[in-house]
């Protein structure tokens, strides 16, 4: 009796495989991108981390631009509209930032292969995933922080020497940074690791103490009246 058809065609999952194929090859792709970036990942490589075939990755995604999409899409598209969704008109420049850059730890978090593959593949010129990104970045609500730290410089509540326009950068930049790095402090001065609510507070403090208005606080009034004693 010969074999009965099973009805796959080329490069169909099996059974075996279940409905997580997909997203484990996703999060194989992931993390190979964390480590090594997406130009060295290559399909092979994937399928062999997600312990699956070359076949079912060429199932589920015909080239490596299919891939890319659903990389950004489902998982750094998500990650964006999480950390920028709740910011609102009228709300003060530092009450965003504390806001945003909370967010962004608390999704670093669950997904530690963020901040390498940010800034390796959009902050870097020439990353392969900048594009992609950048077309999903929601700019209406980043122009509300810009328009709120210009609010804040007009009312002299805020260092005029900032550039509203690149705060953003400055936000995205200092926690993507911190977190890629987060190690790399214990490794050379042997202190510990910062958890996540230290690393927040941190960033929190030199953006919004660097967002205040050159001696707008009593307390850089009271420092500088001291420095000044102290020359005479």
């Amino acid at each position: 009796m010969e074999p009965r058809a099973s009805g796959r065609g080329p490069g169909r999952p099996t059974s075996h495989s279940g409905l997580y194929a997909r997203e484990k090859l996703i999060e194989a792709a992931t993390e190979l991108f964390a480590s090594q970036g997406v130009a060295a990942t290559t399909f092979a490589m994937i399928a062999e981390r997600a312990k699956l075939t070359p076949a079912m990755l060429h199932y589920y995604f015909r080239d490596r631009g299919q891939l890319l999409d659903a990389v950004v899409e489902e998982r750094l598209s998500p990650l964006i509209a999480g950390v920028w969704g709740p910011v609102a008109e009228g709300t003060a420049a530092a009450e965003i930032i504390e806001g945003v850059v909370q967010r962004m730890i608390d999704g670093i978090e669950k997904m530690p292969w963020v901040p390498s593959t940010w800034m390796r593949e959009v902050l870097n010129e020439g990353g392969l995933l900048r594009g992609r990104v950048v077309r999903r970045l929601p700019f209406k609500k980043i122009g509300i922080l810009s328009r709120s730290v210009t609010r804040a410089r007009a009312e002299g509540a805020a260092n005029a020497e900032i550039d509203p326009g690149l705060m953003v950068f400055s936000v995205i930049g200092l926690v993507m940074m911190h977190m890629a790095t987060i190690r790399l402090p214990a490794e050379i001065f042997g202190r510990k690791v910062p958890d996540g609510a230290a690393l927040s507070r941190h960033i929190r403090g030199l953006l919004i103490h660097g967002l205040q208005a050159a001696g707008g606080s009593k307390a850089a009034r009271r420092v500088k009246r001291k420095a000044g004693s102290r020359r005479k």
